[in-house]
């Protein structure tokens, strides 16, 4: 808020969060000015001058009608849409220094509490603005991974030139009955991605594929398509999954509250799995193992193997990323794939779709009807596994060869049928109830989907349920 009213009183132009970016919001300022360094230093005493200033953040209950109004008097149109969407009668709005807007957040009673931050300039008009994290305090450096980025912005100028930058855009394909076509475009999108990665390994030529990500990202699906594209193109891809390689549970490694932790390299027998990759690569015939999630231990189901000419071993883990993993085999000798769903919808040009809600959202619909797990005791174990990411696969982020993004546009709106029974069943006096109605708030932004339109190959079915890979197996 404070940033789009500083770029308001220096450039007067607006501003664009479009996504998050390593612990950071990707900005975009919207002017045909370019932007130098002195332009963003002037910026940024902007914004620490308003703070100083502790102006007050000001709640409005605005009548829905006014509201629709004064967005369409600015031409944020998509604005607009999102409160014609809306079904209360008032809408809260936020005020500072004459500026309105609302924000899918908790706002502060005035900006003196926002004194630590910092810009980053990418270049041209980006910036990265960071802010002190949660759990530290301290405002991360940021990081800048050009293949991520690149993933994100060519997927931008997709949906750019379809015509669909915000959620508004895609509601109205809903309620104009376009929604089956217009899923039909970005799966094809998805499939011709895959085919490239499939080229790319094959142009790598390397026998060791390493896909990694963090959860929810559909690592599982997109190496069985792979797996699938290469077979088409003359190769026999052989699928190793790292978590059939989880050590037994009484040799699981302990965290500091006394429970198993599943989430670091510790968690797998790594001796066996070099032992198994490295007789591979000499020749030798490898029984590989089977993680039995219920009995807690691995299991061997004579599943043997030995490479052949064009044999290809695709390894998909948590942990593929990290050197680590398979230090002993060569880096020249390994292709590694990174894996996550970059959301690329907005709910607006200052509201961006979280990748992390997005990602919940995938695991507490699978963990219900895969697991039987209640949403309550997936959003409980979902700190620990953004823990996890945070220490043991991000940091990995800049090994990849390749970064594919495994979202859809339209995702959301199916998501929304599945998840929102889930989360009304969560009670009022659950400690997880807030956060339930913040994503139930969050899910009804978008006008829901049915699940038929989806293909049953698609990533999505890896959550959701029907995949034909699930059936193949």
């Amino acid at each position: 808020f404070v940033l789009q009213v500083a770029a308001k009183n220096i450039f007067n132009c607006e501003v664009e969060f479009p996504h998050s970016l390593d612990k950071g919001l990707y900005t975009k300022l919207i002017t045909p000015r370019k932007l130098t360094f002195d332009d963003i230093e002037a910026l940024k005493d902007e914004m620490k001058r308003i703070i100083e200033s502790d102006a007050k953040i000001s709640k409005k209950v605005v009548a829905k009608n006014d509201a629709y109004n004064y967005y369409l008097k600015l031409n944020l149109k998509e604005k607009a849409g999102n409160i014609n969407s809306v079904i209360t009668e008032t809408v809260v709005l936020y005020e500072l220094l004459g500026t309105y807007n609302y924000f899918m957040t908790n706002m502060p009673e005035s900006v003196g509490v926002l004194k630590h931050f910092n810009l980053t300039h990418l270049g041209n008009n980006d910036l990265i603005l960071t802010f002190p994290l949660e759990e530290s305090g301290e405002i991360p450096a940021y990081v800048h991974h050009e293949k991520i980025f690149k993933s994100i912005t060519d997927y931008d100028e997709w949906i750019g030139d379809l015509g669909v930058h915000y959620v508004d855009d895609l509601n109205k394909i809903i309620a104009n009955n376009g929604v089956r076509d217009f899923i039909k475009k970005n799966d094809i999108i998805m499939e011709n991605s895959i085919f490239n990665l499939a080229e790319d390994v094959i142009e790598s030529n390397k026998k060791i594929i390493l896909i990694g990500g963090p959860s929810s990202s559909g690592k599982t699906t997109t190496t069985r398509k792979l797996a699938l594209y290469l077979e088409t193109m003359g190769m026999n891809p052989i699928y190793i999954g790292l978590d059939d390689y989880f050590k037994d549970e009484d040799e699981k490694p302990i965290d500091e509250n006394g429970e198993p932790d599943y989430e670091g390299l510790d968690a797998i027998d790594l001796e066996l799995f070099n032992s198994n990759l490295n007789d591979l690569l000499d020749g030798k015939e490898v029984n590989l193992p089977s993680y039995n999630f219920t009995l807690g231990l691995k299991e061997y189901k004579n599943r043997i193997i030995k490479l052949k000419e064009k044999d290809i071993i695709l390894i998909e883990g948590l942990h593929c990323l990290n050197e680590e993993l398979t230090k002993h085999i060569p880096r020249d000798e390994k292709f590694k794939i990174y894996l996550s769903p970059f959301t690329p919808l907005s709910i607006d040009r200052h509201n961006h779709v979280s990748t992390i809600d997005v990602r919940l959202l995938r695991r507490f619909i699978r963990d219900s009807w895969a697991r039987n797990y209640p949403p309550e005791s997936t959003l409980k174990m979902w700190a620990k596994v953004r823990e996890g990411e945070t220490k043991h696969i991000f940091p990995h982020t800049g090994e990849a060869d390749v970064v594919l993004n495994t979202a859809f546009i339209y995702e959301v709106g199916v998501l929304r049928v599945y998840g929102e029974p889930l989360l009304y069943s969560i009670p009022v006096e659950s400690e997880y109830y807030n956060e339930a109605r913040r994503l139930l708030d969050f899910l009804q932004k978008f006008f829901p989907i049915p699940s038929e339109y989806v293909d049953k190959d698609s990533v999505l079915r890896e959550f959701i349920g029907g995949s034909y890979f699930a059936e193949r197996n």
